[in-house]
């Protein structure tokens, strides 16, 4: 009996803990929200999360961007041969790069770039008593911690989207001039054809709710590492994994509410 109960026992602690995780996660953000009142006395610390997050990024971005709509523009290509005008390869590599792509992608890199950095710095905190010393100081650490990053997420995401979406048609273009045989004109007409301002609302509406994401995450999965070397690294591994998931379901989820 006891054997056939351990299943059953397992199930439950994993619902359990599960559940008291989504609970962490939103207090977290609920902590993070309340601590706005203070966002422009320390701009310092934003200013220098906003250079972490957005400006050393853009050299990763950079190459994935421009690789992605050379992918995106060679799939419409070998898809639409011989069944339409050359043109739809632009409206194509737009509708995919500006609604999926661009921000998916983005959200992607940035959570193993940025997220598993927030994690490692936060767990290494924790390792060494740091963050217990903000709290004998009476120094609140969602003011000085998660504020700045939180705001940082927020800011710079977007503007990382926007950034990959110009360098992803790009990419495109490139292809389209260089090994495709069609113009640039044929191009840019096709970006314009059928193009509509949601399919550029709905990606900046998904790159500030992947960054919401990727910073609980990031601040949830740090502030309960283990210690040692090891739980760092599981830290920063966990975070990966758990962003890229819940990304890849809250795409699903964002998509069925804007386009449906």
């Amino acid at each position: 009996m006891t054997v056939l109960l351990k299943p059953i026992a397992w199930i439950g602690r994993v619902i359990v803990d599960g559940i008291a995780s989504i609970g962490e996660v939103l207090c977290i953000l609920l902590l993070t929200l309340k601590q706005m009142p203070h966002v422009f006395k320390n701009p310092d610390l934003i200013v220098k999360q906003m250079i972490s997050i957005g400006v050393s990024s853009l050299p990763l971005l950079f190459v994935t961007s421009i690789f992605t709509g050379m992918v995106a523009t060679v799939c419409a290509e070998f898809e639409f041969q011989n069944l339409v005008a050359d043109k739809f390869v632009g409206t194509a590599a737009c509708k995919m790069v500006l609604i999926e792509l661009g921000p998916l992608l983005t959200a992607i890199v940035l959570s193993g770039r940025v997220g598993s950095a927030v994690a490692a710095e936060l767990g290494s905190m924790k390792e060494k008593e740091e963050l217990a010393a903000y709290t004998v100081l009476g120094l609140e650490p969602y003011r000085y911690l998660a504020l700045p990053r939180f705001v940082a997420f927020m800011t710079m995401i977007p503007c990382l989207t926007a950034i990959s979406n110009a360098l992803a048609l790009i990419g495109g273009w490139i292809v389209c001039v260089l090994g495709l045989d069609i113009t640039t004109y044929t191009y840019t007409t096709g970006m314009q054809y059928l193009f509509d301002s949601m399919d550029l609302w709905s990606g900046m509406i998904k790159s500030l709710v992947f960054g919401v994401l990727i910073f609980v995450l990031g601040y949830y999965h740090g502030i309960n590492a283990q210690a040692g070397a090891r739980g760092v690294g599981l830290a920063t591994m966990n975070v990966v994994v758990s962003s890229c998931l819940m990304i890849l379901i809250s795409d699903f989820i964002l998509d069925a509410i804007m386009f449906f």
